[in-house]
């Protein structure tokens, strides 16, 4: 299913999405990207105290020629294979969830809603949640906003429940997606339930979707846990690592920096959701999240074994 008014852009959308790639080349390739990175990271004054808590400021046709723009280039440099999007409802709300790879480049996070947007249009609401940091520089803010994204939290996911909408989370957050290169084949959320119970306090269903290749675009030496809690980063950024990487161009440095990622084949499957027959109020019982926890956990693991094993 596609949707044919969004695939001609006008001239103001090509002048947004020029402003966002000079931004974003200024950012990332200049001798003063770690300052402009550190300036980012540890200004604790939010840009707006309502950013990322606006779900009405995400633009459809915007969304719908970033990802026709962007399909332009990740065909070529990752050739994604993509599987299962006719799993996804075309109405109605529901949380997707993705295991996180590939550190400040979330190639994972372009792909399956490149895809999404692609398949159902613009129009259909789709949202992804994204760490604090992400809306304290205005105008990367203004950016997301417009893309979709929202704060990781359950106030996020229910303003885009109330518009009907599919909502991607990546559970693990920086904790999966800074996971060692030697787990790169592991779903590793961290032990964090916290969207067992939204999807069951709010009765949506849940939709996995499982990607590999992303984790092999940089290498991770380690998550640096003591690091951060050295530096107190869980109170500044609310964040408990502080990763080691190699990467291109900068070699070995902090994983907390962009970089360019190695051309690797990406392969995403959509998988079949998970309904639970249970009422709202058992997002309190303990005993019925953690088996919803590892329904889904396992589900996703079993999927990422196998296509694991045929690469």
């Amino acid at each position: 299913m596609s949707d044919r008014r969004n695939d001609t852009p006008n001239e103001e959308l090509e002048a947004r999405l020029n402003d966002f790639f000079d931004a974003a080349s200024t950012y990332l390739f200049t001798p003063l990207t770690l300052l402009r990175f550190a300036k980012v990271l540890f200004n604790l004054q939010d840009a707006h105290p309502e950013a990322g808590f606006r779900p009405e400021r995400r633009d459809p046709d915007f969304v719908s020629y970033a990802a026709k723009l962007l399909k332009t280039f990740t065909d070529v440099y990752f050739r994604p294979e993509i599987t299962g999007l006719t799993l996804l409802p075309e109405t109605g709300p529901g949380l997707i969830i993705g295991n996180h790879n590939g550190g400040l480049v979330p190639v994972d996070t372009f792909l399956v809603g490149g895809a999404i947007v692609r398949h159902f249009g613009g129009h259909r609401p789709l949202y992804a949640l994204a760490h604090d940091f992400l809306f304290r520089e205005p105008t990367l803010s203004n950016i997301l906003e417009r893309m979709g994204t929202l704060r990781a939290s359950h106030r996020g996911a229910e303003l885009a429940f109330e518009r009907d909408g599919l909502v991607i989370v990546y559970p693990g957050g920086d904790h999966e997606t800074f996971r060692p290169y030697s787990e790169r084949h592991r779903i590793d959320f961290g032990d964090r339930k916290g969207f067992i119970k939204l999807a069951l306090r709010r009765q949506v269903p849940i939709y996995p979707v499982v990607s590999i290749g992303c984790h092999e675009m940089f290498y991770v030496l380690t998550r640096g846990e003591k690091i951060a809690q050295a530096l107190g980063l869980h109170e500044s950024l609310r964040t408990r690592v502080f990763p080691i990487v190699f990467s291109l161009p900068w070699g070995i440095t902090t994983g907390f920096l962009p970089y360019l990622p190695l051309p690797r084949k990406i392969q995403i499957a959509f998988l079949e959701p998970h309904h639970f027959d249970y009422p709202p109020e058992a997002a309190e019982d303990e005993v019925v999240v953690d088996r919803c926890y590892h329904e889904v956990h396992d589900a996703m693991q079993r999927r990422l074994d196998e296509l694991a094993r045929s690469r």
